[in-house]
């Protein structure tokens, strides 16, 4: 049996129907996933946040049985990506779209808190910090893909 390099690429990838109660479990695997995988718990324990915060969306706006979560890791580069998709509707994806073009403008930390400002605001139960977190907390860049119906949000770190 051949032993793995060390510095190859990993990758997990998982699909799970959109409920709730499955968010905790994938986080954990996620977050063991990467501490097995970096060297960086501190930014282990960001990125696994930043995969629920997507997962728990995801599961809330779904609009089809399946989400999906990927999380590769490259080493060698130092490289994390991490992309979640779901199926989304019109309406939701239009919202989405607002608040993506809203919090990937400018400094990270500045549109974080004009979100938390915004979110205190609110009487709708509705915060819509977890982009503007994300991007803050991880340092990665955000990327929202939409074909057709299904929607893709992607960080890269490192």
């Amino acid at each position: 049996m051949a032993i793995k390099d060390p510095t190859s690429d990993g990758y997990i990838e998982l699909k799970f129907g959109p409920r709730w109660k499955y968010i905790a479990c994938a986080r954990s695997f996620i977050q063991n996933f990467l501490a097995i995988s970096i060297n960086d718990q501190a930014k282990a324990d960001k990125i696994a946040m930043a995969a629920s915060e997507l997962l728990e969306n995801a599961v809330k706006y779904a609009n089809g049985e399946e989400t999906q979560i990927s999380v590769k890791v490259s080493p060698s580069t130092e490289k994390i990506a991490v992309r979640v998709s779901n199926l989304a509707s019109e309406e939701s994806i239009k919202t989405l779209k607002l608040i993506y073009d809203k919090v990937c403008e400018g400094n990270p930390l500045d549109a974080y808190v004009a979100q938390m400002k915004e979110a205190a605001l609110r009487n709708d139960g509705k915060s819509q910090l977890g982009l503007a977190r994300i991007r803050y907390e991880t340092g990665g860049d955000l990327n929202l893909e939409i074909i057709d119906k299904r929607v893709s949000v992607l960080i890269d770190i490192g």
